[in-house]
């Protein structure tokens, strides 16, 4: 959650209320306290005006610290302010600092923090963005310039898995724009030929937080620096960064893991001088609450994706417009479960999954019996924002979306529901009962042009399709339903050059996406190569794939053939570049 746009230079509200109550974060969420000699906490902000407050804050030498009205009843006003400092050093000898969660356990409380102890951690999401502009993002893009590309090129092991002469040659050759497909690169081995869409593999929110992953590393030797949840969905990345000093605290469905040494939780050994990386995906608020209550930092260690963000954006904006959000994603899914999150603090919102479930949405939209409308609401209530009500809520719609799916896919999900709008009040009232800006949709423009580049490479002359990704990537399999829709069992989801097993025969997994399908979630080993020589192959990486894996699966398939039928990397990026 983000607090609304803050004027920093208004004057402070409340200037009249009889009680004005001040506290101060530091940059790891902690709240600077006076302690009495007798150990009773209490902030050093207490009753004073504003001229006072600003005073105050200078000698503490949290000059840049501008208090921020947070909540007002008659006669009481509660601000906080917030500093990126973390150094207690001007605090020492005449205040404290405590994790909220400290403070009902172990502390002493003057009647008045006792009092607004509530209301503190009711808004304690606000403190990391307490000075957020409505344009300002957690973490921007890095420019080209900016990149720390060698940052994770350190040994032998980071170089296999994330380098490819082969993939820097195309994207230099093909990506004339990073938002734009053009036409595939053809890699001719003369027994083989690859062709690789223009646009593949790790988006810039992903190398960020890979990036941002390897760096916090290096700068905190010593430290337990933990992930939140898997970084990516991409199992090798994952594991490198593990083997490399990072735990999880909980998996990509949101349960909680545990120390294998102690059997505890890791959520319940954190400590304030740990480190937590918040993944591309974003988080729920009610993950990152945690970590300030506990005296941890979160915006250092952010890496979530402006792309999502954006999407959060949207939904807040909407909400504020009055419309109900429906997102179009799986409920399961982190980023649909961080999304909903923040959207459900500014408007009703409902997850959305497929045209099945828009169905059932449109039905209940057309419904006129309020007891026959809840019935048929039944199936969706669980992805629902508490007290969600179908009666009044689903008047007005806006539509966002999980980054990672088929924009043709929420289309369509819009243009149904639309049309039940438009068949309950009329195609004159239909934009008084649907955002119409909601439907240039909010999927990721990496997501977008990764797609249309694989539907250009598609219409080429293709023996099989190789799709590449983790085995819980959305984007990945979006990936594959458009080879699947153009080759059928010619095209393959793999995780790597493992899960080809010869020349003849490869292990395919078959995405989680059909509850009826009996299958799903397994490995199903199938026939692969048939020519012995001109095979075309199609291969393209999800968003979370590595370079340097595409690269081994061609060695791995160019391995299966006489070499004296397959020419030389060297030879074939020379004739590339």
């Amino acid at each position: 959650m983000k607090p609304e746009q803050i004027q920093k230079d208004r004057p402070l509200a409340s200037e009249q209320a009889s009680s004005r109550r001040l506290y101060l974060f530091l940059g790891n969420n902690k709240i600077v306290l006076n302690q009495t000699p007798d150990g009773c906490l209490a902030t050093p902000f207490y009753g004073l005006g504003d001229k006072e407050w600003n005073q105050a804050l200078t000698k503490y030498a949290f000059s840049n610290a501008k208090p921020v009205l947070i909540h007002e009843t008659e006669g009481n006003a509660i601000f906080f302010a917030a500093t990126s400092e973390t150094d207690l050093g001007s605090l020492a000898g005449q205040s404290c600092a405590f994790p909220l969660i400290e403070l009902y356990e172990e502390a002493s409380l003057s009647p008045e923090l006792a009092s607004d102890l509530p209301i503190i951690r009711q808004n304690a999401i606000r403190i990391p963005y307490l000075y957020f502009e409505e344009t300002d993002y957690i973490y921007r893009f890095r420019t080209e310039r900016q990149r720390n590309r060698h940052v994770y090129q350190t040994d032998e092991t980071s170089v296999a898995l994330y380098h490819s002469k082969l993939c820097d040659a195309i994207k230099a050759l093909k990506r004339t724009k990073e938002r734009s497909a053009t036409s595939p690169a053809i890699l001719d081995f003369g027994a083989t030929q690859y062709l690789l869409p223009s646009h593949f593999g790790f988006c810039l929110g992903v190398q960020n937080a890979i990036e941002r992953a390897y760096e916090t590393i290096a700068e905190n030797p010593g430290k337990r620096v933990f992930m939140l949840s898997e970084l990516i969905h991409n199992p090798f990345v994952n594991e490198d960064l593990k083997a490399r000093g990072l735990n999880y605290l909980q998996s990509d469905k949101g349960v909680p893991l545990r120390d294998p040494n102690s059997g505890s939780l890791y959520w319940d050994t954190l400590k304030d001088d740990d480190i937590v990386i918040i993944p591309a995906f974003g988080a729920r608020d009610e993950d990152k609450v945690k970590l300030i209550e506990r005296g941890l930092p979160i915006n250092q260690y952010d890496a979530t994706c402006m792309l999502v963000e954006k999407v959060w954006k949207a939904a807040k904006r909407y909400g504020q417009q009055g419309y109900t959000v429906v997102i179009h994603g799986k409920a399961e899914h982190e980023e649909t479960k961080a999304t909903f999150s923040n959207s459900a603090i500014y408007a009703p919102s409902l997850v959305i999954r497929d045209l099945r479930e828009a169905e059932i949405l449109r039905n209940v939209i057309l419904e006129e019996n309020g007891k026959e409308q809840r019935r048929l609401f039944e199936s969706l209530a669980t992805k629902a924002s508490p007290d969600f009500d179908p009666g009044k809520h689903l008047e007005r719609l806006a539509f966002v979306n999980q980054t990672t799916l088929l924009r043709n896919e929420t289309l369509k999900i819009i243009d149904f529901v639309q049309a039940a709008l438009v068949e309950k009040y009329g195609e004159s009232h239909v934009e008084e009962h649907m955002a119409m800006s909601s439907k240039g949709d909010t999927l990721c423009y990496a997501t977008q042009v990764n797609q249309d580049a694989l539907s250009k490479a598609l219409q080429e002359e293709i023996d099989v399709a190789l799709v590449v990704g983790g085995k819980n990537s959305s984007n990945t399999f979006q990936l594959f339903r458009l080879c699947q829709e153009a080759f059928g069992e010619r095209a393959f989801y793999i995780q790597s050059e493992a899960n080809i097993l010869s020349k003849n025969r490869i292990s395919h997994f078959i995405f989680p996406y059909d509850p009826k399908d009996p299958k799903q979630g397994r490995m199903e080993e199938r026939a692969f190569l048939s020519k012995k020589n001109g095979i075309r192959i199609l291969i393209t990486g999800g968003a979370s794939c590595p370079d340097g894996i595409l690269q081994q699966i061609i060695a791995k398939i160019n391995g299966f053939f006489d070499s004296r039928g397959i020419r030389s990397m060297d030879a074939v990026l020379a004739e590339l570049s």
